[in-house]
């Protein structure tokens, strides 16, 4: 049985707007502050840099799925392809990152506040901006921008709870369902929370005992305006012709790629470790809350549990989602008062102990190295001939104006044994027409390559007409070298030969 707690919500409270304002503008500014120091970080996650570059491609008439390929729903190419349009200047997808990781503080806090006083809520907020940098959400991986969605959903059916009668209850929880919709359609895993708050907006409504017809009219159209943006892109590909390729990205792909089971169990390990107190004061917190708060929210939680189940490769990103419930629920610890603060306190240790001792994106060696490799894929392209980036960073498309060569452009796919023919162009065929129209450019680095089929073709390659250019050591020290001129050097020819 919960225990009674004082009620938090005061939507009346004069200057509520003001203050709410400025906590906005607070988390803002901690978001920035903490991110500060990968700006303009040209290689912080490859899948990341990637989706921008396939932004700056979609802006040239580039279709997800056909002309660029990835599993990743079409809502995703879509944010990245409108963060380009703002500017191809890579560093503006990592500030618009910023800006969706404070505005998600923001409504965890504004969430929270329905649980516990401000103090506790703006804590919860605060932890989540520095808990996602320490679980490798510090740029622009999908979870950063789709939380804000889903937490937004939260927020909304908190505030329905008792107020189903009212007027603007079936607005609120259409607004609720649309954003757990949007969610989906940036990345297909945050299904299992879309459709635990769509059960619970369907049993909240019932338990309502409002006439049938309002019943039944209210779960129709939530239902359908959560279903929307997937079914909008989905008819799209099918009036378009493209419904295969839809198809095998959304559904074969992921049946088709085998788990990948190396580390993984030892990555679950440290992200329980990393979790353990930020989950210990949730399951405090949640012997605090209303049943029906508690209900929407430890659900939410399980939900968000069940979608990293399914990921089972148990990589620090995949935690993301669980973030957010999570900063909701742990605040309402301190309704025991000092334990309680100290016990919430404790959830900013892993955070703490990361910036201390494992932060350090080096962005501006990086950047010194990224330039050089610009530079060596300039030099290497007088010959003549596309650039292929085998393994290293794709952004080397973008900042050397080249063109995607291949759908398959994700480097991974070209190179990963568990990304083999997963897509619906078989991968050694494609790496044998890349090879055979004689690229000009070719960009790998010192990586064990686990598809040793395209690895000796397209070393084989470059062993036999390209020079190295330039290298760089990435983050992870490996050597990322840009091999060119595989076409021979026009220069060589066009010098006076030596004389007997």
């Amino acid at each position: 049985m919960a225990i009674p707690i004082p009620s938090f919500t005061t939507p009346k409270q004069p200057g509520r707007w003001y203050r709410g304002g400025i906590a906005l503008a607070g988390f803002l500014l901690l978001a920035f502050l903490s991110r500060a120091a990968t700006f303009g970080h040209p290689d912080l996650y490859v899948d990341e840099t990637f989706y921008f570059a396939a932004g700056v491609e979609m802006l040239h008439g580039a279709i997800p799925f056909v002309d660029i390929w990835d599993r990743k729903p079409p809502g995703h190419f879509l944010l990245f392809a409108g963060i380009a349009a703002i500017s191809d200047q890579f560093v503006t997808y990592q500030i618009v990152a910023a800006i969706f990781a404070g505005a998600t503080a923001f409504v965890i806090y504004r969430a929270a506040r329905h649980i516990c006083g401000a103090p506790a809520a703006g804590f919860g907020g605060a932890t989540y901006i520095f808990s996602i940098y320490a679980f490798n959400g510090y740029g622009g991986q999908s979870a950063v921008f789709y939380n804000l969605f889903v937490a937004l959903a939260a927020l909304l059916l908190l505030a329905s709870l008792s107020r189903m009668e009212e007027r603007g209850t079936a607005l609120r929880i259409g607004i609720a369902m649309l954003c757990a919709g949007l969610a989906v359609a940036i990345k297909t895993s945050a299904v299992f929370e879309a459709a635990f708050f769509g059960l619970f907006a369907a049993a909240t409504q019932i338990r309502a005992r409002m006439p049938h017809s309002i019943t039944i009219r209210r779960i129709m159209v939530w239902a359908l305006l959560a279903l929307l943006p997937s079914a909008a892109f989905a008819i799209w590909y099918f009036l378009h012709g493209y419904w295969d390729e839809y198809w095998t990205a959304m559904v074969l792909s992921n049946l088709r790629k085998p788990a990948e089971e190396a580390g993984a169990g030892l990555r679950l390990e440290v992200i329980a470790g990393m979790l353990a107190p930020l989950l210990a004061s949730a399951i405090v917190g949640c012997f605090f809350l209303p049943r029906a708060a508690r209900s929407l929210l430890v659900g939410w939680m399980l939900a968000a549990l069940v979608g990293f189940f399914a990921l089972p490769s148990f990589y620090l990103h995949y935690a993301l989602p669980l973030i957010a419930p999570l900063c909701v629920l742990a605040p309402a610890a301190t309704h025991l008062r000092a334990r309680g603060w100290i016990l919430l306190a404790s959830t900013a240790i892993p955070p703490l102990l990361f910036y201390i001792y494992v932060d350090n994106p080096q962005t501006q060696r990086v950047r010194a190295g990224m330039e050089r490799l610009v530079d060596g894929v300039n030099r290497g392209k007088v010959g003549g001939g596309d650039l292929l980036v085998f393994d290293g960073p794709p952004l080397l498309y973008t900042m050397t104006g080249s063109p995607f060569p291949t759908p398959l452009a994700f480097p991974n796919h070209l190179y990963q044994a568990e990304e083999r023919d997963v897509s619906h162009i078989p991968t050694l065929p494609e790496v044998r027409r890349l090879l055979a129209a004689r690229p000009g450019v070719v960009v790998d680095r010192t990586f064990p390559h686990t598809n040793r089929q395209t690895d000796r073709l397209v070393r084989a390659y470059i062993t036999r007409n390209c020079r190295p250019m330039a290298s760089m050591k990435d983050r992870w020290g490996h050597t990322v070298t840009v091999y060119g001129l595989c076409r021979g050097d026009p220069t060589a020819l066009s010098s006076p030969q030596p004389q007997n």
